[in-house]
């Protein structure tokens, strides 16, 4: 299977909590996986609040803004949860030119903004 790839400068959220707390597909992101025509690989880091699973995830995607040592990917060394509901980062496998990696980013397990 060979086809179109699909590549992302930076996540969209896949996954939201709408304001009465239930989770939502968001539907321009199920767009965005419509668009891909090839194998799919599928990577998804979850765990603990402020553990690192969204700077992981910018390794993964191997994405840097233009300019700056700064990943692309919202994160900081504040205690405050950054990625809510759960993210999604389309871009080329690293090495299989026929599949496209998809990286999810999940909210944080524990975070203190929830209760």
């Amino acid at each position: 299977m060979s086809g179109q790839t699909v590549s992302m400068k930076e996540p969209v959220c896949l996954i939201e909590n709408d304001s009465d707390g239930k989770l939502r597909v968001v539907r321009s992101a199920l767009d965005i996986l419509d668009q891909i025509d090839q194998h799919v690989v599928v990577v998804s880091v979850v765990g603990l609040y402020r553990t690192g699973k969204s700077y992981l995830m910018n390794k993964l995607a191997g994405e840097r803004k233009a300019g700056s040592s700064e990943t692309s990917h919202p994160g900081s060394t504040t205690i405050q949860s950054k990625t809510k509901g759960i993210l999604m980062w389309c871009v080329p496998h690293p090495e299989k030119r026929d599949h496209t990696l998809v990286l999810l980013d999940t909210e944080g397990l524990g975070d203190v903004e929830k209760y």
